[in-house]
C-alpha cells in the first residue's frame, strides 16, 4: 500500500496496515471474545439511543477505538478485494471434512448469526454493502456520534434526520463485528485444514 493509504488509517500500526491479520490475531484471540465485545458495543449503542447509561461508561471510548480499528481492517480487506469464507468443502467426504463441517455449523449458529449465508461464504458481499451504505469517513463520523451521544442525555435518534436509521446502523455494526471475527476464524481453520490433511 502507498504512503497515502497509511495516512488514511489512523488506528492501526504500519505492520497492521500491511498485514491486518496481525491485528486480528491479537485482538480476536488475546484481547476479547466476540460475544463479550458484541455485548459491550450493543450497550454503547443502547446508551446512545437512551438517556440511561448501559455497561461501563468508562469503556465507551476504548470500544469506540476498537470499532475504528475494525472499520479500518475491514476497509483494507475491501480495497484489496480479499475474500474470506467459512464453508466446508464436502466434495471429499472424509471423517475430517465431516468434523470440519460440524465445526463450521457450530461457529455459524453460535457467533455468526446476523451475517447472511452469502456473507459467510464471501465476506466481500458484506464489505461492498457496508461501504456502499456509508464511506469510510462517514462510518468514522457515525461511530464518533454514537460514542458522543452515549454520554449525553439527549439521544442520537433525536438528532438524526431519520431516527430509524439507528436500526440499520446497529445491524451493520453487529455484522462488522461478526465478519472481523469470521476472518480471524478462517485463519484458524486453514491451520485445522492443513492439520487434517496431514492425518
Amino acid at each position: 500500500m502507498s504512503s497515502r493509504d497509511n495516512l488514511r488509517y489512523h488506528q492501526l500500526t504500519k505492520e497492521q496496515i500491511s498485514n491486518p491479520h496481525l491485528f486480528l490475531e491479537y485482538f480476536c484471540r488475546c484481547d476479547i471474545d466476540i460475544e463479550t465485545f458484541r455485548t459491550e458495543i450493543l450497550q454503547l449503542i443502547r446508551s446512545a439511543c437512551s438517556s440511561k447509561k448501559y455497561g461501563n461508561p468508562e469503556d465507551y471510548y476504548y470500544n469506540h477505538r476498537c470499532l475504528l480499528q475494525f472499520l479500518e481492517v475491514a476497509h483494507i480487506f475491501f480495497r484489496r478485494g480479499k475474500k474470506f469464507s467459512i464453508a466446508a468443502n464436502l466434495t471429499v467426504c472424509t471423517p475430517c471434512t465431516t468434523d470440519l463441517s460440524k465445526y463450521y455449523h457450530i461457529l455459524i449458529n453460535s457467533h455468526f448469526r446476523i451475517l447472511s449465508h452469502e456473507e459467510i461464504r464471501n465476506t466481500n458481499c458484506f464489505f461492498a454493502d457496508f461501504f456502499g451504505y456509508k464511506s469510510l469517513n462517514d462510518w468514522r463520523f457515525m461511530f464518533s456520534r454514537i460514542t458522543e451521544y452515549a454520554y449525553r442525555t439527549q439521544t442520537i435518534d433525536e438528532v438524526l434526520e431519520d431516527g430509524a436509521e439507528m436500526v440499520f446502523i446497529k445491524e451493520y455494526i453487529e455484522k462488522l463485528i461478526e465478519v472481523i471475527y469470521l476472518i480471524d476464524n478462517t485463519q484458524s481453520v486453514i491451520y485445522l485444514q492443513n492439520a487434517a490433511s496431514i492425518n
